[in-house]
This record gives structure tokens, C-alpha cells and sequence, in this order.
């Protein structure tokens, strides 16, 4: 053993897919069991045989599905961001109707109770960082389609929080938003591009809200650091509402 971390160059597939309730439940437990000795043990003093004892089985029963320890491990992971994007997504979902600050600070709870709730795998996840972004990437793009669409319905509502221009009106909606009447003479085509550059800002301010409340959500779990939870809370929710009226 060098020390070194896993660095894989592609995801471990499965060997083959489990087709019966029995091997489904089979595979279940060798995947709750990876996960148990990842986070007890660690990755380099995790192996195929403790995974398997700890399940229950043979070796020989392990590898009918896993080829080795880090296609149980990569199977941790996606287990592990599938419970992540439910669970952001229902909340996302769940806090559309309700004023932008309600919203943002809503959604920045959700995030730090789903990071605090598994914030041990969450350590042990970001101990390998080659290992995550295989899986990161994917829950990272997921979460920028949420945040994309949720932002489709916030900005509109942003300058007066009430009743606002529709989206689909192009420069002369972000004209208004921005305070400001849409230029004389302004053609259709001019229209169709700023509703295009709309749309592009909309993924640039997307972009940059989730990875800042990705990076400092995830850090204050890790870090833990002497700061009230409430004050994260609330510096995030002032930032995040402050930025969007700036940039819309």
C-alpha cells in the first residue's frame, strides 16, 4: 500500500445487473456493507472480503456483481448522490411559491441538512477527490438544472417581489427588471437576442450560486468551524438574494 488515494480513470461497472428480488437484495447488502467499512475503515484498509463478510457472503458471491472494490464504491457514491438530488430537489420543489428570501434560505437549510446528515461519508468522499468528481459531476449538473429552473421563476419577481413582467419578453422584460423602458424602435430580432443573452445569464448566475452554496455549505460541515449555524444560514440567504437583484 502506497497511501495514495484511488484515482480512477473511468467509472467501475457492475458486472452484471441483479435480475431477481433475491440478488437485488444481495447486492443491496454488499453495498451497504461497502459503505459501512468505508466509513469505519477508510478507503485504503477497505477490501472485497471485509465487504463481503460484513454482508454476509462469499467472495465468490461479491465478485458474481462486483468486479472489485472500487465498483462497490463507485456504486456507494451514486447511491449516495441519488438520496442527495431527491431530497434537494423535493425541497427546491416544495419552497417555488413562496417569497425569494423564504426561498433561498429554505433551500440553503435543505442543503445543510442533507450534508450534515451523512457528513461522515461526505469527509470520506472528499478525502478522494479523483474518486468524487466521476459522481460530483453528475450531481453538480443536476443541481445546476434545479437552481437554472428555480431562478426562471424567481427573476421575475425579483425587482418588487410581486406581480412582474413575464420572462419570454426578451430586452423589454430585463429593460423593466433593470428599472429602465425598452429603447425606441427595437426590433424583434433585437428582442430574440436579449432573450438569449437572458437566458445565458441565467446559467452564468446558476453556475456561480451553486458552487458558491455548494463550496460553503459543504465546508462549514467539514470544517465545523466556531461559527453559529443560524449566521451561515443567514450571511448565505443575504448574499444569494443581494447578488440576484444586482445581476437582474
Amino acid at each position: 500500500m502506497t497511501g495514495k488515494p484511488w484515482v480512477p480513470t473511468r467509472k467501475e461497472p457492475m458486472r452484471r445487473a441483479p435480475r431477481q428480488d433475491r440478488s437485488r437484495a444481495m447486492v443491496e447488502r454488499i453495498v451497504t456493507a461497502g459503505r459501512e467499512i468505508l466509513l469505519e475503515r477508510g478507503y485504503e484498509r477497505t477490501s472485497t472480503s471485509r465487504i463481503a463478510a460484513r454482508a454476509g457472503i462469499s467472495p465468490g458471491s461479491l465478485y458474481q456483481y462486483f468486479p472489485n472494490k472500487e465498483s462497490i464504491l463507485d456504486r456507494v457514491v451514486e447511491v449516495y448522490a441519488e438520496q442527495l438530488r431527491a431530497r434537494i430537489s423535493h425541497a427546491f420543489v416544495a419552497n417555488l411559491g413562496t417569497s425569494v428570501p423564504e426561498m433561498v434560505r429554505a433551500n440553503v437549510v435543505a442543503l445543510l441538512d442533507a450534508f450534515e446528515e451523512d457528513s461522515g461519508l461526505l469527509r470520506v468522499l472528499y478525502q478522494l477527490p479523483e474518486t468524487v468528481d466521476v459522481q460530483r459531476a453528475g450531481f453538480e449538473r443536476h443541481i445546476d438544472e434545479l437552481v437554472t429552473a428555480t431562478l426562471a421563476t424567481l427573476l421575475p419577481r425579483l425587482p418588487g417581489e410581486g406581480a412582474a413582467p413575464e420572462p419570454t419578453r426578451g430586452t423589454a422584460w430585463t429593460s423593466e427588471v433593470a428599472g429602465t423602458p425598452e429603447p425606441a424602435g427595437t426590433s424583434e430580432t433585437d428582442r430574440d437576442v436579449g432573450a438569449a443573452g437572458s437566458a445565458r445569464a441565467v446559467g452564468t448566475v446558476a453556475w456561480i450560486l451553486v458552487r458558491t452554496v455548494e463550496h460553503v455549505t459543504i465546508r462549514y460541515v467539514l470544517d465545523q468551524p466556531p461559527i453559529p449555524r443560524a449566521e451561515i444560514v443567514d450571511e448565505l440567504t443575504a448574499m444569494i438574494v443581494i447578488y440576484l437583484r444586482q445581476r437582474v
